[in-house]
């Protein structure tokens, strides 16, 4: 190290720190090479620096100062040091500094789902899956098929199914009973807000046909009164609660599996909403897997876990001793759920005006007013932020009106933010369907984030004009992204993983080309539904970091946000407008720096600083073969 050997002494310190907080992180080889080169860089008197540089790529940034670039490199500690020209980037660093040469790829920041159920997605891939299924014989034959592999007694749980696949009716108690008489069964619709379960189960729940519905939910009976088995939103409790608890263990595997799968997909940041309806298991989730993963530096993705509105005196006193967030950076809190009503496919849904195909209803109302009112007036003078679910038009306009008689958080286009400042900002949760312009408008005078899932219109597209007539059922007022755009609301894309797949490539391409969806009747869904390829990517980027309050850490490439990146085959922005089928696949993801997916894709370029300026615009037809020369460390997934 240059300087006398007193400097010298005065870095031992950090170095012998460094190297020990990594040696302790179990498994993770990325992190301990990561400590190892900190410790040779100040040896040898270059202090904190470059720990990889990445060139020869399109690097969309999300920045509006700065759109796009062709290099970036990282520093050690998996932050974002510079984005320029690969020859700016490459005359960085030194000999220790891996250089990484992507080979003409797109690069976009980390993708952000701004709406999943982590655990419950993870667990949901080892359970009965029944999307796609179209007639009640593959319904019967699937469930039938998890029976003979399960044990007397054992739960058999499922989801996805949507009774549009196959004509309209509702699967019944009579279509399991006789395939699954020793187990019980609870089986989600897609939207979870339904679920159809068996006599076994009601058996054990204790249900019988003098059950009444419970407030904010629905049990179905038939003309002579006797159980369907359909049970909707919070009468599917009486059920749920009695299948047994997921044990620690089981919830740190789904976790792992849950982050496996969305890596995958090119996701490196979630907002989790987590069991909102079971306050203990949320905090339990949070307290006794989350922070322990954090804690081991096992948490592969990076997490904003929301708890139940109703704990938000606890949530308020957590973050009076721990702040938001984790020292490790992956794990954040602060955030608060609660539901203003139902969904669309189970007619809960809380609309001004009655179902079209049911004019006896107009939805159900999930957290009354006044009890939602005064948690969210509360809850807000803490400083935490908030997130309603609101299907229903009327939903959306109570929950506007909510959060406009709030002090004021923050105003203008936040989308477009070049700041590293976070604001809380407050969300809706779905805001799938308007009453007119004037909803846009309170929208945005209210602040908030609209965090929308896309994916639903491909499933709704079937329903949408029989539940609510040609009228309410238009672009602008249903599946209305690009009409709060256009009004200035800030946008960010959900999958509402598991009800529709964790699939952010789909997602952004069913909002590219939503004015080419078909109705029943035939007539094409648009026109004033799609978005333009830049806005999706924005939605799943910037408006991501918005809506998880994490906007001075990820969602833009740029110096000093957290080196989380996502590299695709070729440029994104110029197929999500053609067929799905050309979008290209993620090709690798990173987080803080750090390979979490296609790990083994890109060689490493020679150690040594170049010595002259070198060639590195993109081949027109990038080699995507692995070298059997030096390749990056994988971390979790090769």
């Amino acid at each position: 190290m240059a300087g006398d050997g007193a400097s010298k002494r005065a870095w031992l310190p950090l170095c012998l720190s460094l190297l020990g907080a990594a040696l302790w992180l179990p498994q993770d080889t990325d992190r301990v090479t990561a400590a190892w080169q900190q410790v040779l860089q100040l040896a040898i008197g270059a202090g904190p620096s470059v720990a990889s540089v990445y060139f020869n790529a399109t690097i969309w940034t999300g920045n509006a100062e700065a759109p796009t670039a062709k290099a970036f490199a990282c520093s050690l500690d998996g932050h974002i040091l510079a984005v320029s020209s690969s020859a700016d980037i490459l005359a960085m660093g030194n000999h220790l500094t891996k250089r990484v040469d992507l080979q003409g790829s797109f690069v976009t920041p980390g993708l952000i789902d701004a709406h999943v159920h982590m655990l419950i997605g993870g667990s949901s891939l080892q359970q009965i899956d029944l999307r796609g299924i179209a007639n009640k014989a593959d319904f019967v034959a699937a469930v039938q098929d998890a029976a003979v592999e399960a044990s007397p007694g054992d739960w058999l749980l499922g989801h996805g199914w949507a009774e549009a696949n196959w004509g309209g009716e509702l699967p019944s108690i009579t279509w399991v009973d006789h395939v699954t008489p020793k187990n019980p069964v609870l089986l989600s619709r897609m939207d979870m807000h339904m679920a159809i379960v068996n006599s076994e189960a009601l058996r054990v729940a204790g249900l019988s046909d003098s059950a009444e519905s419970p407030p904010g939910g629905r049990v179905d009976k038939d003309s002579e009164g006797k159980l369907t088995g359909i049970l909707a939103d919070h009468a599917m409790t009486l059920v749920s609660r009695h299948i047994p608890k997921q044990t620690h263990h089981d919830k740190h595997n789904a976790l792992q599996t849950a982050a496996r799968h969305l890596l995958s997909k090119g996701v490196t940041t979630v907002c989790d909403m987590g069991a909102v309806q079971d306050s203990a298991d949320a905090w339990d989730t949070l307290e006794k897997v989350y922070m322990p993963a954090a804690d081991e530096g096992t948490l592969p993705v990076r997490l904003m876990a929301m708890v139940p509105l109703p704990t938000w005196r606890k949530l308020h006193d957590w973050v009076l001793s721990r702040g938001k967030s984790h020292p490790g950076g992956r794990l954040h809190w602060g955030g608060l759920k609660d539901f203003a009503d139902g969904s669309l496919g189970s007619r809960t849904a809380l609309m001004h005006q009655p179902y079209t195909d049911d004019s006896s209803s107009r939805g159900v109302r999930l957290t009354p007013k006044g009890n939602l009112q005064e948690m969210v007036t509360a809850a807000d003078k803490t400083g935490l932020q908030i997130a309603l679910h609101a299907i229903g038009d009327r939903a959306n306009d109570e929950v506007a009106a909510l959060y406009r008689a709030l002090p004021p958080v923050t105003r203008g286009n936040i989308m477009n933010s070049t700041s590293n400042a976070a604001v809380r900002h407050h969300r809706v949760e779905h805001a799938q369907h308007l009453s007119g312009p004037q909803a846009l408008e309170a929208l945005r005078e209210a602040g908030v984030v609209a965090v929308t899932n896309p994916l639903h219109l491909l499933t709704d597209i079937d329903i949408i004009e029989a539940r609510l007539g040609k009228g309410r059922a238009k672009p602008g007022l249903a599946f209305p992204s690009k009409a709060l755009l256009q009004a200035g609301v800030a946008v960010a894309f959900g999958s509402d993983w598991p009800v529709m797949p964790a699939e952010p490539l789909a997602t952004m391409h069913t909002a590219v080309n939503s004015d080419n969806l078909t109705l029943p009747s035939g007539a094409l869904w648009g026109p004033g539904a799609s978005v333009s390829p830049e806005e999706a990517l924005r939605a799943h980027t910037v408006g991501g970091a918005i809506a998880c309050n994490l906007e001075s850490e990820v969602g833009v490439l740029r110096p000093g946000m957290r080196a989380d990146f996502s590299i695709f085959q070729h440029n994104l922005l110029e197929t999500l407008t053609g067929d799905l089928s050309a979008v290209p696949e993620v090709t690798a993801t990173f987080v803080d720096g750090q390979c979490s997916f296609g790990c083994s894709t890109f060689p490493l370029a020679p150690s040594h600083a170049p010595s002259a300026t070198p060639s590195v615009e993109p081949s027109p037809t990038p080699s995507m073969a692995p070298s059997t020369a030096h390749r990056t460390a994988p971390s979790a997934q090769s």
